[in-house]
């Protein structure tokens, strides 16, 4: 497990991310290796980001480590009863869950198997087509200017125009985060907001969005997985037979 650790422009933990996969790197990476054009250090792993603070939390939801000896790089928290406090620091002021982590083991790919397209990507380039079909200029990994955050999919009307939609998917992601960028995105923009998810996260989210995010409950919509691949079956269909016939 991994800590992010932020020192500037404040100090604190800001996220968490599992470590999955230990591997040997025969390739260039860091900036002295490509200035060398020698592979320094080998050994390297790939994690997984399980919860990064919004930059506008940053200040009032850092979690302090005070006490603890911070160096540059990476330091090692040998005390497993400290690092259950600090995911459970975390959990009270983020609203997750993070401490669950500590009960699973790293993620591991099989050696040689191909990960396929996973569902979240899926949906996002769904959007995306779904978006060009309407006539907008559909993006992805859309950066929030004042955050730094990116949005997963955002429709525009022009090139010089604010997002007129904004889309989060969260399969399995953090939702009170996903909430937070879609509020932000309401508030500076006026963007019709959505967030799509599977089926089992819709409670949550209702949950979320009458306590925490209350604000926005009657701006935003809660769509699933299953009526976003619906509506873009029956649009690939429609623009197909609109195209074949002289409509377009």
């Amino acid at each position: 497990m991994l800590f992010f650790y932020a020192t500037k422009p404040i100090k604190g933990i800001i996220g968490v991310a599992r470590i999955g996969n230990k591997f040997k790197q025969d390739k260039p990476l860091w900036k002295q290796e490509l200035k060398e054009n020698k592979v320094i250090w080998p050994y390297r792993y790939d994690f997984k980001v399980e919860f990064v603070l919004p930059r506008v939390d940053w200040e009032t939801k850092k979690v302090s480590v005070t006490g603890l000896p911070i160096m540059a790089g990476l330091n090692l928290i040998k005390n497993m009863n400290l690092a259950k406090s600090l995911l459970q620091k975390m959990d009270g002021d983020w609203n997750t869950e993070l401490r669950l982590l500590l009960e699973k083991g790293p993620e591991e790919v099989p050696a040689g198997k191909i990960p396929k397209v996973n569902l979240h990507d899926e949906i996002k380039e769904k959007l995306l087509e779904l978006g060009k079909i309407e006539g907008y200029i559909a993006e992805k990994e859309y950066i929030i200017p004042d955050l730094g955050e990116r949005l997963d999919v955002v429709w525009r009307r022009v090139a010089a125009s604010v997002p007129t939609y904004v889309f989060e998917v969260q399969i399995g992601g953090n939702l009170h985060q996903a909430l937070a960028k879609l509020k932000h995105a309401y508030d500076i923009w006026n963007s019709n907001i959505f967030i799509i998810s599977e089926d089992k996260d819709t409670q949550k989210i209702n949950q979320l969005i009458s306590g925490t995010f209350h604000e926005i409950k009657d701006r935003i919509r809660v769509l699933t997985v299953d009526k976003i691949k619906k509506v873009y079956d029956v649009q690939i269909e429609d623009n197909r037979l609109k195209r074949e016939i002289g409509f377009r």
